[in-house]
């Protein structure tokens, strides 16, 4: 994708952008990585069939995966106040990211030509796909720790400097269709 593409309005509500081969595949590849992980930890001890119609769970503690503490961390700085919301929470949360990742995978997989035409409903899930792919390559680039000035001076043979590239290729893209998505 050339720095003049990205996401472009189309009409009045319609958010165009159109994607090469490679730029398809790794945006499958993340999606359905994203997909795997958050659909790993599913609660199968749960007996009050309420609760679990509801998406009670009886999931109360951080994930264990370091991706998985930044896509659903700890609303409270109190452990117990966390806990408790947690158990209230996290499946809906699970299943929102999960529907953005999946609307994602079904546009891109559909666009036999590479285009990709969204509505604003379906935009919106894709910047709350791309916004999780982000955040979980960020904690893999440690991106807390290592300052963007660092990142850029990874050596060639890195293999972390790929993984750099493409989180600063989905920050364009993602800004390409928040500025798509603001333009009247």
């Amino acid at each position: 994708m050339s720095a003049e593409k990205g996401f472009k309005r189309h009409g009045s509500h319609s958010y165009v952008a159109q994607f090469d081969e490679s730029e398809r595949e790794v945006l499958l590849n993340l999606i359905e990585q994203l997909i795997e992980l958050l659909s790993e930890r599913v609660d199968h001890g749960h007996e009050d069939p309420l609760a679990a119609m509801v998406g009670i769970t009886s999931h109360d503690s951080l994930p264990e995966d370091e991706v998985l503490r930044r896509l659903l961390p700890n609303a409270y700085s109190d452990e117990v106040q966390s806990s408790e919301f947690r158990r209230y929470t996290e499946s809906t949360l699970r299943g929102k990211k999960q529907a953005h990742a999946m609307s994602l995978r079904m546009h891109i997989k559909s666009s036999d030509d590479g285009i990709v035409d969204l509505d604003h409903e379906n935009a919106n899930a894709w910047l709350g796909a791309l916004n999780d792919i982000r955040l979980a390559l960020g904690v893999r680039l440690k991106v807390d720790q290592n300052s963007p000035e660092h990142l850029e001076l990874l050596s060639p043979d890195d293999p972390m400097r790929g993984v750099y590239a493409v989180y600063r290729w989905l920050g364009w893209l993602q800004e390409s269709l928040l500025d798509a998505l603001m333009d009247e």
